[in-house]
């Protein structure tokens, strides 16, 4: 039998050699897989569990509690990491029970959305977990970035800027469908790493906008050639994104390309020459202009919860009586029917089997919808949801729609 436990210390430095068998891939010794892993000590938000055959410990994972924005309403959802399982332990169904652990528990304690990053969408999908956003990675020439009429606000930004960049960070959390609160040491932490670079946009004390990237050597291995990946960038709105561009566009006599992920497939539309440099053409002469990767990945773990989380949503002013028929194997108490009133876009879940439509969908799928990674009229069209009455195919799909898919900008 199989028990799950939170770690003290010293278990978390047993997990740290079975995540470094399990993770071989990250090059660091086991001292610093134990170092990193007691980060439970600073931040009350996260904590490690393991899972015991007996007395024996043969794997674990990173527990997050995360207070996120879902169309505009706050909600507490939770996040899962550093899944590791033992390599004496493989197909034992660790995995498996190590996922149960993790949903049940949060269900108990209320939240009613799960997050993970997959390192096999396939099995996640399987479990119910939904396609989240994707992220575009573009490679572009600085002279291709567009150039503002300045940058006098652009400044290296220190660790003593961490307060201020989380509380603009913050402000944009509360705009910003998909994004997870942080704290400032979250943000004191992007300092600890020499080769990371944090410019910002900042006015007297005030930030407004910032990029976090580091240089990187070209294939060659010439010092002379230097790419800048910007890893993360946040800005409140077109004149700051101006500047950063033009800090960006002015790099342009010492770095060859400047390679940006954002989860903006229209980035393309700012670009001089959005080409990757790639050479390839697809076909009737398309040119590959990023590369496009899935990533985060969203499950609900109660329906009746998430709809009271959602009860101040406006689902676009909609009225309608729709039966939602949910199929949820891995877990089955999460399927069924639920019959939600729509009246101009409040909803209520009601107990009678009055209604118009009925709409039968995966967990995965409803998960990747009410988040808005995906609209109704693409799944419909793909065959993974089935309509009752397919008049309702236009009305469903501006209900569960929004002018934004999620982001997700918090590792774990």
């Amino acid at each position: 039998m199989y028990s799950i436990k939170k770690l003290n210390n010293a278990q978390i430095t047993d997990l740290a050699r079975i995540r470094a068998n399990a993770y071989p891939a990250i090059p660091l010794p086991l001292e610093k897989h134990a170092e990193i892993m007691n980060i439970q000590n600073e931040y009350d938000f996260m904590n490690f569990y393991g899972l015991f055959s007996e007395e024996n410990l043969i794997g674990g994972m990173r527990l997050h509690d995360f207070e996120m924005n879902l169309l505009n309403q706050k909600i507490f959802a939770c996040g899962v990491g550093s899944i590791a399982v033992d390599l004496l332990h493989k197909k034992e169904k660790v995995a498996l029970e190590i996922i149960k652990f993790f949903i049940y528990h949060y269900k108990e304690r209320g939240a009613s959305m799960a997050l993970l990053y997959p390192f096999r969408p396939d099995f996640y999908k399987k479990m119910g977990f939904g396609f989240g956003t994707s992220i575009n990675q573009f490679k572009i020439k600085p002279c291709d970035l567009p150039k503002g009429n300045s940058k006098k606000n652009i400044k290296f930004l220190s660790k003593e800027d961490a307060e201020e960049m989380c509380r603009f960070y913050n402000s944009i959390v509360n705009i910003t469908n998909g994004l997870i609160e942080k704290c400032p040491k979250e943000f004191e932490s992007l300092f600890n790493l020499e080769s990371t670079k944090i410019v910002g946009y900042k006015v007297d004390n005030t930030i407004l906008g910032y990029l976090v990237f580091y240089f990187q050597k070209g294939e060659t291995g010439s010092f002379l050639v230097n790419d800048i990946f910007v890893s993360q960038m946040l800005f409140k709105n077109s004149e700051v994104f101006l500047e950063l561009m033009t800090f960006l566009n002015t790099q342009s006599d010492q770095i060859r390309y400047v390679i940006i992920n954002t989860h903006d497939e229209n980035f393309r539309f700012a670009l001089n020459d959005p080409r990757n440099n790639s050479d390839r053409i697809l076909v009737s002469v398309h040119h590959e202009c990023s590369t496009q990767g899935t990533g985060i990945m969203y499950r609900v773990i109660n329906i009746p919860k998430l709809f009271e989380d959602l009860k101040d949503h406006n689902f676009n002013n909609i009225s309608c009586k729709l039966k939602l028929s949910i199929l949820d194997s891995f877990i089955p108490e999460n399927g069924g029917s639920y019959l939600i009133h729509f009246n101009n876009g409040n909803s209520l879940l009601v107990e009678n089997d009055d209604f118009d439509v009925e709409l039968t969908m995966g967990i995965a799928d409803f998960s990747s919808l009410i988040t808005c990674a995906a609209d109704l009229k693409s799944l419909y069209k793909y065959g993974r949801v089935q309509l009752s009455d397919e008049g309702y195919l236009n009305i469903l799909n501006v209900l569960f729609s929004s002018d934004e898919k999620p982001l997700c900008m918090t590792d774990f």
